[in-house]
């Protein structure tokens, strides 16, 4: 979730999360607030910003063990990259990495196609670091799929297209964010033959 909307200053032991104010507020408030309590026994303050929704903590026990334990790059995230800490052959860990990761700045869609109102699936990740997507279609490529990598001047982008792979990922990674499992769930009611 970090490398899709978190941020670690450089100067002081500040984190912040946040995602997007219109269509995340139930992710937040439902899994990423329980998260953080279980895994470091916080309670944070979840709030309205101007232009987001999340929450912003002075910890100096979360920032280390973000920078020094797991080998998160802190300060701006353009040239931020996998941390070598998880790249390891662990299933649960890569494919956590990969739900978080999609799960706040991922995006899925469904294209009309073949004739079909919103029927052809796809899962795309657009970031600003191009080391960190071709990372993640490295990440994808081992875990079987066969995922589209283009780099554009300013950004790294990744598509997995097709009903296959939409099974694959939600068998395999999933989502933990509603915006997508209510997508998701509405194709299965449009298209409950699938």
């Amino acid at each position: 979730m970090h490398y899709g909307d978190g941020f670690l200053s450089a100067n002081r032991y500040e984190y912040r999360l946040k995602g997007n104010q219109y269509n995340e507020v139930e992710y937040y408030k439902n899994y990423i607030s329980p998260l953080f309590k279980k895994l470091y026994n916080l309670d944070v303050n979840l709030k309205d910003f101007k232009t987001s929704y999340g929450f912003e903590i002075a910890s100096k026990a979360l920032w280390e063990f973000k920078t020094k334990i797991i080998g998160i790059k802190s300060g701006n995230k353009e040239n931020i990259k996998f941390p070598n800490t998880l790249k390891v052959n662990n299933l649960f860990i890569l494919t956590s990495f990969l739900r978080g990761l999609f799960d706040t700045d991922g995006s899925l869609y469904f294209k009309t196609r073949y004739g079909y109102k919103e029927y052809y699936p796809q899962i795309k990740l657009e970031l600003f670091s191009k080391q960190l997507i071709q990372e993640v279609g490295g990440i994808l490529a081992m875990l079987g799929f066969n995922p589209n990598v283009y780099l554009t001047d300013n950004l790294g982008i990744i598509t997995l297209n097709g009903i296959g792979v939409l099974k694959r990922w939600e068998k395999l990674i999933g989502w933990s964010s509603p915006k997508n499992l209510n997508k998701l769930s509405d194709w299965k009611n449009r298209y409950p033959e699938l």
